[in-house]
C-alpha cells in the first residue's frame, strides 16, 4: 500500500464573505498524479493556493505526510511546505490579448492567425480571443 502524500478532508476555502470551495476530499498517495478540471471560477486555484499556503483554510484541513500544513485558524508557512507552485498569469504577455498570447510563438508563420483561432476553439477560448489576461479568471 502506498503511503499517504497529501490528504484535503472537508476542505473549505475562499475569502472573507464568498466560500470558493466548500467540503472539498482528495487523497494522493506517493507516486499519484492528481488534477483538477473544472469550469473557470469553480476553485481550482484556490485549492491549488490553499494547499501552497497562500490562501487560509476556512473549514476542514489539509495533510501532507501525515501533518496537518492547514486548517482554520493555522497555517504552515509557505516556505515549510516543500511545495512549489508555478503561477499561470506569469507566464502570459499582460499587454497581449489572448489571441495574441496564443499565437505569440508562432506569429511569423503565414498561416498564425489560422493555427491561433483552431488552438483556441481546441480550448474552448474562442469567444476569449480578444480579452487581456487580467480579464479572466483564474481557471
Amino acid at each position: 500500500m502506498n503511503q499517504a502524500l497529501l490528504n484535503l478532508r472537508e476542505l473549505s476555502c475562499g475569502y472573507p464573505g464568498h466560500k470558493v470551495v466548500q467540503n472539498l476530499n482528495l487523497h494522493l498517495n506517493a507516486g499519484d498524479i492528481g488534477c483538477l478540471l473544472g469550469p473557470s471560477g469553480c476553485g481550482k486555484t484556490t485549492t491549488l493556493r490553499a494547499i501552497a499556503g497562500f490562501e487560509p483554510v476556512l473549514e476542514g484541513e489539509i495533510q501532507l505526510a501525515d501533518h496537518v500544513i492547514s486548517k482554520a485558524g493555522f497555517t504552515l508557512a509557505p516556505e515549510k511546505r516543500r511545495i512549489g507552485m508555478v503561477f499561470q498569469d506569469y507566464a502570459l504577455f499582460p499587454h497581449l490579448s489572448v489571441a495574441e498570447n496564443i499565437g505569440f510563438g508562432i506569429r511569423k508563420q503565414p498561416n498564425c492567425e489560422r493555427v491561433t483561432q483552431e488552438l483556441m476553439e481546441l480550448v474552448k477560448l474562442g469567444h476569449l480571443g480578444k480579452r487581456y489576461p487580467h480579464e479572466l479568471s483564474g481557471g
